[in-house]
Formats: C-alpha cells, structure tokens, sequence
C-alpha cells in the first residue's frame, strides 16, 4: 500500500476583501441611525447588523477591546463568495468581544462565503449556556453546495456544546472549501472543532491549522462521547496540522465510548501531521487518547505527531460497530511518551469491530512509543477485536520500563496482523507479551510459537536498548513547528538500530515519506533505522572541521569555516532553513585543497533579500565519491523591518506565505501580477500589530512562472518575485 498526499486549495488565512465593497462599523458609542458605513458614524448593536443583509465582500468590523452582547445570525438571504466573502472582524487594535451569554455568538444557516477573522466570541460558560459558539449549518435540498468558511485568528470560548460546528443534513448536501486557522477555541462543554453530515463525504476540502484547542471538559451522564478536542466527520480532503490540542475530554463519562484530542470518521483522503496532543483525559472507561483514525476513515496518514501523557491511546485506529469500511491506513514517524494512562489502552492501539471488512491495508512503521507504569495497565502496543486483514507492524520502536507495563497485546481474532523489523525493550528485564491467550517473556519464544517477527523465515525484530538519548522526560513542545528540538527521542551514535532497519521500498513497494519525525531527508538513503529517528551512523570525516559560524552583517549572513585536514573533498554546499527542519541549497562552494593536512579558510556570504526572524545554516561537505556529512546547524536572527517581508518557500509548489511586521494595525493592498504584467489577484490585507503571515494557495488555477507581488503600504511600496513550479 502506498501513502498518497492531500491536494487542495486553501485560501488566504488573513483578512481578505473586494476593494469595492462596503464596510460597516458597530461601536459602543454608535447609533443604529447611523449609516454604519464610517468609523466616526458607526452603528451601535448586533441587533441592526442582524436586520441587514450585505452583500458580498462587505465588511462587518466591530470595535476592538470593546464587548457587544447578542448572538450573529444570518440566513440564505445573506451570502459572500470565495473570492469576495463577507468578513466579520474586528477594526482598532485587539479584538472586539461577542459576548452571546446563554446562546450561540454566531449562526449562519444554509449560506456560506464567509471570512471571520480576530474576534472573540464568549458564552457565559458551559454550565451555563446551553449552545454551540460558531455554528454552520445547512440542509438546503437536491444535493446543495454552499463554498468557503474561513475561521481565522478566533477565539471561542464558554459554550455548552461545540466551540466550532459546521454541519450538513440533506442527502449529499454539504460546504466545500472551510478552513480553520491561528484560533483558540477552549474551556467548552461537548468539544472544540466538528463536523459532520448526513452523507458519507458531504463536505470536501477542509484545512485546520496552527490552532490550539484545550480545556473542552466534556459533560457528565451523556451516552455519547463529549469533550473531544478536534472531531472531523463527512469529508473528502482533510489536512490537520500544527496544532496544539491538550486537557480535553476530562468530564466525558459515556459507557461505551469516549473523546479524543484530534480524530476523524467517516472522511476521505486524511492527512494529520505536526500536531501535539497531551493530557486528554476520559471521565469513563474509555478513550481519552491523541490521535484517532475511526470508523469509515479511507486513505489516511498520520505522521509527524507527538502524542503524551493521555488517558488513551496515543495512536488509535478504530472501527465500530455499523461503519463503513475503514482502509488504507499510514501512521508513520510519530512519538508516542506515556499514554494509555488509564483503561488498559496503549500507546498504539487497535480495535475493530468487524464491521465494514474490519480494519483492512493498515501500515504502522518508524515510530517510537516509551512507556512506563501506570495503574491503568497499558501496553505498548495493543490489538484486539475481530476481522484485520494486510496489517503491518514495521520498523518500530516499543520501549518500555518495567513494572505493570506489557510490551504487546493482541486479543484479535480472524486477524492477519504481522510483526516485522520492531525493537523491544523493558530495560534489560523479560518482556511482556500476551499473544492469543498465550504469553511470553522473551522474543525468541515469541517468534518460535507464532512465526511472528520473521522475514522469510529468519529471525527479523531486536531485543537490545535502542538507546534513546534522553527518553520519557514529559517534555511539552506546545510549538508543533519545533518538533526538530524532542532530541530525547534521537538515537546515540551507538545504537544498534541505526542502518539495521527493514528496507520498507525495496521488501514491500512502500512510499516511505520524505522525511523522518525530525526533519532529516529520507531521499537516497541507502540503509534505514529503526524508530522515528532516522541517521547513519557516525563515520570519520574526511574533513576536520575545526571551526563553524555564522554572524549577520546588515541583512547578509556570513558564514566562516575552517578545516584542519581534507582529504578526497570535493567542497561544501551551503544549506539555509527558515525553520531548522527544511533545508534547501544556497550555493556551493568548492574545496581549496582536495587532500591537505594544512588548514583551510572559508567564507560564504548570503545576499539574499527579504531575511526576517531566525535563519538556519548548515554544511553539507561533499567527497569526489558522492559521500555526504554535515556540519552542526547555526544560527542567525534578523530584525523585522517595517514592512519587509519574506516570501517562502520560494519556488513553491501550490502554496507560500509572505510575512510582514507592522507597528500598528493597518492595511497593505497587495497586487500580483504574471510575468507579462496581467494581474491575476487583488486584495486588501488587513494587519494586526506585529508579526503577521498571509498564506496564499494557487492550486491548479494558475499556471506554473514567474509571479509578481506588489506591496503598498502608505507612502511605501515594495516589490517580491516568487516562482510557482
């Protein structure tokens, strides 16, 4: 089975507009006879914004720090456009508040072309009120499509039920193109983020996206599940990713089933990368994990997350009773540390119930679970129910520490479910593995009596400490861009499981991915490791490097290097990142001396426009051979200019973000034309004081070339080329 990706079109995450359509201020000190349309003439209430309709790309901006009471609500008679949606915002500096009390701050029924960016919204708590906070919700017939909900830069908070709800019930009617972003959604009854819909895929296109999600308790005494973090139903085409999602669920206390932080059912073409999920809790008997790929999930990858500390599962894979198939499942190059805190779950856990074919084309590889006691009895790794076909289990690492911890357990009946290339560990002392009513200490007993942890016939898994280099130390990255620092996790020099790990393309056809959890390119790798973490091991080089730096010099930065001796070398490629994951090649520069016992000096100075925040460096020294090696990473951190922007990445695929810094909140009108001057699109670019990032998506409709984007911004103006391949 091969791991496909998401393409879809997302739209800008900040504020965008027609340039001719009206806007409309709401104040405390207005006047609802006021015409609305100037900020010294404002309205004054929710009321007169509701007894209007707009059209679309108006602009509903109510005043900043201060706080409005009522409820938002607009029907089918007021609908925006994806390229000119109506915007709900706030004008001034900082946010105004909708202060809704027992009902719902916003409600949009069967419409849609909406943008809702920097605004509060605020029930009276979830004791008290008794609604959803932000609510979409269509059942429009003959199989309707209402396009575009952008949530940007929203906090939501205080709501009975669901901080977010975007909803179709109406055969296969349902919203195309939402998008959640940059918002805080939190200390809400029945969870953070939904959707869900009547048909199997209803809703198609969704991004969710650097959010942080928290403090959703759940509800006591409810038969459904409450208190999930992020819970995404109905969708073809799901992109979740650098969110931060913790302390949900804790309430929850349904019987016969529970939350978790960040799961999806029923949807399409998943993919759910660079997230953190922590401290999810269950009130009950079950649930209360990270991560979750649950009933009539098709074609779904999860990599790249770090999950701790939960009461449940850190990686779930699910199939209950009456769902539609699940298949085609990828969880890769994630890092499970202390879950299944309670309920005998796992760090990786399997359930199915055998509906809908069970659990059938699961690939679980390169990831790393440590575990150490609880009450709750957990297990590295857990299966159990009924009816799994082509499960494998490949290349992962399965640390725990001893005490009531077991290694693996695997109930499953009508199962084919097969183990290959794992490291067990449980700090020297006998494993722990209860195999079909049977156990076992040992691997060795284990792969005799069951065959499994064999590759054509040879013995495949390890038992030796992987030798992690700092494990189980409940770090919190809260950053999911950041993941590159959980060095715990990295293997020491000597670990016998670097280069030792299955080769998944060559034995299976497998697509391995790009990269590991830490960023390192899989691309030409010749031998492959076991766990999350994937290096070579340490050779000697055949340069000395003595000395490595980097300072910055106006806007260049200037690296300097010397080596003591070079043999066989062909140079060095300098390598820059604007996060410290993802490097691309600046220039090379070729060796003085190939084969020298004199030291050697080197300067390479980076001219590059537009450099703002921490840049990272590296060297990548090349032999005449084809041989590799790095330098350790240094850094440098430029100032932001006024409106100096960075573009990046720059050529870009289908999306790149340009940043920008104002001193205050203002708007930039940005043109960007092609290269024979056409303009293509026009917007006007509402800033909030200080660092902002505008993300544009071409997707497939415009052409690969050469892109010019104009920037004004009062008496200044700026001018970026970026290149679309």
């Amino acid at each position: 089975m091969k791991p496909f990706f998401i393409t879809t079109c997302f739209v800008l995450a900040l504020l965008s507009h027609s340039l001719e359509a009206a806007t409309y201020y709401i104040s405390m000190s207005g006047d609802d006879n006021n015409p609305g349309i100037k900020k010294d003439l404002p309205w004054a209430s929710i009321t007169k914004v509701n007894t209007t309709e707009f059209s679309p790309g108006d602009s509903i901006l109510f005043e900043a720090n201060s706080s409005f009471s009522g409820s938002l609500d607009f029907k089918s008679n007021v609908k925006g456009t994806a390229a000119n949606p109506i915007y709900i915002g706030s004008y001034g500096t900082g946010k105004a508040t909708i202060n809704s009390g027992s009902k719902e701050g916003l409600y949009v029924y069967n419409s849609a072309g909406f943008k809702i960016h920097n605004i509060k919204f605020a029930g009276s708590g979830r004791t008290s009120n008794t609604s959803n906070g932000v609510e979409f919700y269509m059942d429009l017939p003959n199989n309707a499509r209402l396009e575009y909900i952008a949530i940007d830069n929203v906090e939501i908070s205080g709501y009975h039920d669901t901080g977010l709800l975007i909803g179709s019930w109406k055969g296969t009617s349902g919203y195309d193109s939402i998008s959640v972003t940059n918002s805080m959604i939190h200390d809400n009854g029945i969870g953070g983020i939904a959707t869900y819909a009547e048909a199997l895929h209803g809703h198609t296109k969704l991004y969710v996206g650097n959010n942080k999600i928290f403090n959703n308790t759940g509800l006591k005494g409810q038969k459904a599940h409450t208190g999930n973090g992020i819970m995404i139903g109905g969708v073809d085409g799901v992109l979740i990713e650098y969110c931060e999602v913790y302390n949900n669920g804790e309430l929850s206390d349904a019987r016969d089933t529970g939350p978790a932080g960040i799961w999806a059912y029923r949807c399409n073409n998943v993919l759910i990368q660079y997230n953190e999920a922590y401290h999810n809790k269950t009130g009950g008997t079950k649930d209360g994990g990270g991560f979750d790929i649950d009933g009539g999930v098709t074609n779904a990858v999860m990599q790249y997350n770090y999950s701790h500390d939960n009461d449940g599962a850190g990686f779930l894979v699910s199939q209950h009773n009456g769902a539609a198939p699940l298949k085609n499942v990828v969880i890769r190059y994630n890092i499970s540390e202390n879950d299944g805190r309670k309920n005998s779950y796992a760090g990786i856990l399997f359930w199915s119930s055998g509906s809908g074919g069970g659990i059938q084309n699961v690939e679980v590889y390169n990831n790393t679970v440590y575990l150490t006691p609880s009450k709750g009895g957990p297990s590295a790794i857990r299966l159990f129910g009924k009816l799994y076909r082509n499960v494998h289990i490949w290349n992962n690492i399965f640390q725990t520490t001893p005490g009531t911890v077991l290694t693996v357990t695997n109930t499953a009946d009508d199962a084919e479910i097969v183990f290959q290339g794992n490291s067990y560990w449980n700090a020297g002392e006998d494993l722990k593995i209860d195999w079909k009513k049977k156990s076992f200490t040992s691997l060795e007993e284990w792969q005799k009596a069951t065959g499994q942890e064999k590759l054509d016939g040879t013995p495949a898994g390890f038992f030796s400490d992987p030798q992690l280099k700092d494990p189980g130390k409940g770090v919190t990255i809260s950053d999911p861009a950041k993941f590159h620092t959980l060095s715990g996790y990295e293997l020491q020099e000597t670990s016998p499981l670097i280069d030792n790990g299955l080769d998944l393309a060559a034995l299976f056809g497998t697509n391995i991915g790009l990269t590991d959890f830490f960023g390192n390119e899989l691309k030409d790798e010749g031998k492959f490791t076991v766990g999350a973490f994937q290096s070579k091991k340490v050779v000697p080089l055949p340069v000395t490097l003595s000395l490595f730096s980097v300072s910055r010099q106006g806007n260049d930065a200037v690296l300097y290097w010397e080596t003591a001796s070079e043999q066989n070398n062909k140079g060095f490629a300098v390598e820059v990142s604007v996060d410290g994951e993802r490097f691309r090649t600046l220039a090379f520069v070729s060796s003085k001396s190939s084969n020298t016992q004199q030291a050697q000096q080197y300067t390479y100075r980076d001219t590059e426009s537009g450099k703002a925040g921490t840049y990272y460096y590296r060297l990548q020294q090349v032999d005449f051979d084809g041989t590799t090696t790095y330098s350790a990473v240094q850094s440098v951190t430029f100032e932001q200019e006024q409106i100096a922007s960075t573009v990046y990445p720059n050529p870009f695929s289908d999306s790149f973000i340009l940043e920008l810094k104002a001193d205050e909140a203002e708007v930039l009108q940005l043109h960007i034309s092609d290269a024979v001057g056409r303009q293509v699109l026009r917007r006007e670019v509402e800033l909030l004081k200080g660092r902002n990032k505008v993300r544009f998506d071409f997707g497939s409709q415009q052409p690969a070339g050469l892109y010019i984007i104009s920037v004004r911004h009062g008496q200044e103006s700026l001018q970026l080329k970026v290149l679309k391949q």
